[in-house]
C-alpha cells in the first residue's frame, strides 16, 4: 500500500498527530504510516476505511474490514437516490427567470409573463410527450435570461420516440402562434399579433438546426445519433452560428450557450477515453445502471477518476469507498452506460419529418407576408 492509501486510514484514526517535518503520523509511534494493507493499532470507524481488492497479499488481513463484498472481491454498487421533483422549485425557477428579465431588460412586466408562458407551453409539450413514453422523474426548471428545459429518465428509447419528444415542444408553440397571428389580424390587436410573435420566434427559433436546439438534436437523432467525428463537426458549426447571432444581434447573454457547447466537447473527449478504458476491460456498456454488476460498477468509477477532470478530486482509482458526491458519480456513469436507441423511423420516416420540419417554417412566413400585404393595401 502506498503512502496515499495509507493516509486514508490515518485520517480517520484515532491515533494520528500531525508534524511539521513528515504531516500525519502516528502518535503511537512518532512516525509515519509502515503498515501494508491494514493498520492493527487504527481505532476508529472501519466503515470508514478505504478498501482493497483481494490479493494474495491482502488476504488474510481482509478478514477485518467490516465492508459488504460480493463474491467477486468488490462492494456491493451504490443505489441511485431518486428524488421526486418538487412543483415548487418548478415555480421558483420560474419566478427567477422573471425576476431576471425584469431587472436586466427592463421589459414590461406582460411581456415578461407572455415570454414565460411561451416557454412553458413549450416544455410542458416536452413534459407530457415523456410522460406518454413512461419517463421517470419528471420535471421542468427555468434558467435565468436562458429559457427552461423539461427532464425525464428512461432505460430505453427509441428514434421514433426521442423525435416527438423533442417536436412536441416547438410544433404546438407554432401552432398556438399562427391562430394567434389569425385573430390578431382579423381584430387588429396589437396584443395578440406580438404574443404570436413571441409564439413563432421562440418556437422557429428553437428548430433551428444547431446543437443545443431542439432542431439540432432531432438532426443528431435521426442521422448521426453514434458518429463522434460528425457529432463533433455539427457541435463546432453550432457553436460558430450561436455566436456569430449572438453577437449580431446584441444578444450577448446568448454567449453562454457556445460556452457551454464548448465544454461539452471538452467533457466528450474525456468521455471517449473513458470508454476506451472500459473497452479495454471487456466491459460491455449497451446495458441499463441497474443491469451492471457491481465489479463493473467499480471499473467504470476507476475509469472516470482517472480521465474525467472533474471527477478525479473525489475518485481515487482502485479505492472502492462510497464518496461523498457518489450521488454525482452515478449520474456520470449513467451518461456513459446507456442502452442505445431503437433504430426504428426507417427512410420515410425521417423524410416525413423533414418535410415537416420544413413546413414550419413556410406556414408563419406565409402568414407573415399575407399580414403585410394586408397592411400595404390598407394604406393604400
Amino acid at each position: 500500500m502506498d503512502r496515499k492509501y495509507q493516509l486514508e486510514f490515518c485520517k480517520i484514526c484515532d491515533n494520528r498527530e500531525f508534524s511539521r517535518d513528515k504531516g500525519i503520523i502516528c502518535k503511537l509511534t512518532g512516525d509515519i504510516a509502515k503498515f501494508e494493507n491494514d493498520c492493527p493499532d487504527f481505532a476508529g470507524d472501519r466503515k470508514q476505511t478505504p478498501y482493497v481488492p483481494q490479493t494474495d497479499s491482502s488476504v488474510d488481513s481482509e478478514e477485518n474490514y467490516d465492508f459488504e463484498k460480493t463474491v467477486d472481491g468488490y462492494p456491493t454498487k451504490p443505489i441511485e437516490e431518486t428524488k421526486k421533483q418538487s412543483i415548487n422549485r418548478s415555480l421558483m425557477s420560474m419566478g427567477l427567470f422573471i425576476a431576471a428579465f425584469y431587472l436586466i431588460f427592463k421589459w414590461d412586466i406582460t411581456y415578461i409573463l407572455v415570454l414565460a408562458g411561451v416557454i412553458f407551453i413549450h416544455e410542458i409539450g416536452h413534459f407530457l410527450a415523456m410522460r406518454i413514453f413512461k419517463y421517470n422523474d419528471l420535471g421542468i426548471f427555468f434558467v435565468p435570461l436562458i429559457g427552461a428545459f423539461a427532464t425525464g429518465q428512461k432505460d430505453t428509447i427509441s428514434q421514433r420516440q426521442n423525435v416527438i419528444i423533442l417536436l412536441a415542444g416547438p410544433l404546438p408553440g407554432v401552432i398556438i402562434g399562427v391562430i394567434l397571428y389569425y385573430f390578431g389580424l382579423r381584430d387588429s390587436s396589437e396584443f395578440l399579433i406580438r404574443t404570436s410573435n413571441i409564439f413563432i420566434f421562440l418556437n422557429l427559433f428553437n428548430l433551428i438546426p444547431v446543437m443545443p436546439l431542439d432542431g439540432g438534436r432531432v438532426i443528431k437523432s435521426m442521422f448521426f445519433e453514434n458518429n463522434e467525428l460528425i457529432n463533433k463537426i455539427f457541435i463546432f458549426l453550432s457553436i460558430a452560428v450561436l455566436t456569430i447571432y449572438s453577437l449580431y444581434s446584441q444578444s450577448y447573454f446568448l454567449l453562454v450557450i457556445p460556452f457551454f457547447l464548448l465544454t461539452q466537447i471538452s467533457n466528450q473527449s474525456q468521455v471517449s477515453k473513458v470508454k476506451e478504458g472500459i473497452d479495454k476491460k471487456g466491459i460491455d456498456i449497451n446495458k441499463s445502471y441497474e443491469e451492471l454488476t457491481d465489479e463493473e460498477y467499480w471499473l467504470i468509477r476507476d475509469e472516470i477518476g482517472t480521465h474525467m477532470k472533474y471527477f478525479n478530486r473525489f475518485i481515487t482509482p482502485k479505492r472502492y469507498i462510497i464518496a461523498d458526491n457518489e450521488q454525482r458519480i452515478i449520474k456520470q456513469v449513467k451518461a456513459i452506460v446507456q442502452k442505445e436507441p431503437i433504430k426504428d423511423l426507417r427512410v420515410i420516416g425521417k423524410i416525413l419529418i423533414t418535410l415537416l420540419w420544413i413546413m414550419t417554417f413556410i406556414v408563419p412566413f406565409v402568414m407573415i407576408v399575407i399580414y403585410y400585404i394586408r397592411l400595404g393595401i390598407e394604406i393604400q
